[in-house]
């Protein structure tokens, strides 16, 4: 993936809030990396929130089907939408080699996401390969000085 696609990328999620330029890239090599982990992080707390919302919408009950799909559809469309937006973010992550260890916590963070059952439960449960991944994620995490949600 191009820095310009990346930037691109960048920009169609932050409109006017990117501020990344040659300079900024070449004073952090892991600049465009951290801006996606920021996006990232951004956009996957709100589809959190959002997810819990369709939760306690769909829990509702109403006689009028009408007026149920009044109250789901407007957060659905937002969930997709969210969605939509963090697949090319997360395949920019995917792409770019971490170059220092802040933009290692980045793809750690990403990761810790994409493999979130493996926090589901104790390390003990898991089989031996998650529980590797899972540890060798603290453990970059831990090194980057990142936390994990």
């Amino acid at each position: 993936m191009s820095l310009d696609e990346t930037l691109r990328i960048l920009a169609t999620v932050e409109p006017g809030g990117l501020m990344l330029d040659e300079q900024a890239i070449e004073s952090n090599p892991d600049a465009v990396l951290v801006a996606l982990g920021r996006s990232f992080e951004t956009l996957s707390a709100e589809l959190v929130t959002l997810q819990q919302q369709d939760a306690q919408s769909a829990a509702v009950t109403c006689d009028a089907k009408s007026q149920v799909t009044a109250v789901v559809a407007p957060c659905v469309e937002r969930i997709e939408a969210i969605l939509s937006s963090l697949d090319p973010i997360e395949r920019a992550i995917m792409a770019i080699p971490a170059r220092t260890v802040v933009g290692l916590g980045v793809k750690a963070r990403h990761a810790a996401h994409v493999l979130s059952n493996y926090w589901t439960d104790v390390p003990e449960r898991l089989d031996w390969d998650a529980r590797t991944v899972r540890h060798l994620i603290e453990s970059a995490c831990s090194v980057a000085g990142v936390e994990l949600s």
